[in-house]
């Protein structure tokens, strides 16, 4: 007997009022989908740029369950370190050159129960990008080759990358062979959600914070930077009318089933 395991997964959370915002809306969300695991990216919970341990368990309190994340996770030193802790239920990007040498782990695969097993992994896009990453192609290459005598073990990626070709990209690259590509980074949903294949795919799921902003940065400080580069002002998180970016996967065996947008505006 075969189990669907469903998932709910969160776009990028920003900052204060998009943890607010999660607190909020997510039992509801929970209640009327009833998924079996909530995964969010919360490279951006913490002031909008990084995460910390309490911010975690803050969010965990709300009801996520695992946490992807991206190249912000390393701005806030006092959490660089608190990655060595396993216990901890988040991964960073695994495409870093020397990744062993790293704190943490670039993909954890967990044990779902009747469910079965799902391998949650996080890249890093090279495009445009400021960090220095391996390709994720051939990245993906060498770690599907340590699992391909489980044929049935359900993998989703958090592909945290700026270019929508990058993206579309690599999910033909990896079309039948993972469960689930999942856009992250630019806090912009896109409508495309969709199966490749047995893949479920989008190019950006979104984000948890302001609608009405740059990221989650108030317009006149964002629209500063553009105009007079040279002289950033302090990037001020922007509140008012909240958005609620997610998708919802249905996978089995390895193979997805559906995938659909979970969108939802809220005002404070």
């Amino acid at each position: 007997m075969t189990f669907i395991v469903k998932i709910l997964f969160i776009g990028d959370i920003s900052g204060r009022s998009g943890r607010k915002l999660i607190k909020q809306i997510l039992p509801q969300i929970k209640s009327k989908y009833k998924p079996d695991l909530v995964i969010a990216n919360c490279e951006n919970a913490a002031g909008g740029l990084g995460v910390t341990r309490e911010i975690l368990n803050e969010l965990t309190a709300y009801g996520i369950d695992f946490f992807t994340s991206g190249d912000h996770v390393w701005y806030i030193k006092d959490f660089v370190p608190e990655l060595h802790d396993v216990s901890l239920p988040i991964v960073r990007p695994y495409n870093y050159e020397k990744t062993e040498k790293l704190p943490g782990s670039g993909y954890r695969v967990l044990d779902l129960g009747k469910e079965g097993k799902l391998m949650v992994v996080n890249l890093l896009g090279q495009s445009f990008m400021r960090d220095h990453a391996r390709s994720p192609f051939w990245t993906m290459d060498e770690l599907l080759e340590q699992y391909q005598d489980q044929k049935d073990l359900n993998i989703l990626v958090d592909f945290h990358a700026e270019t929508t070709a990058e993206k579309l990209c690599l999910a033909g690259y990896l079309k039948d062979r993972v469960s689930a590509v999942l856009g992250t980074h630019t806090h912009v949903a896109t409508a495309d959600a969709r199966l490749i294949g047995n893949t479920a795919y989008v190019t950006d799921v979104g984000m948890v914070g302001p609608l009405n902003a740059s990221l989650w940065i108030k317009w006149e400080n964002a629209i500063h930077n553009f105009k007079f580069p040279f002289k950033m002002p302090p990037m001020i998180e922007e509140e008012g009318e909240m958005v609620f970016n997610s998708v919802l996967l249905e996978l089995e065996k390895g193979k997805a089933k559906s995938i659909k947008r979970v969108d939802n505006i809220q005002t404070f």
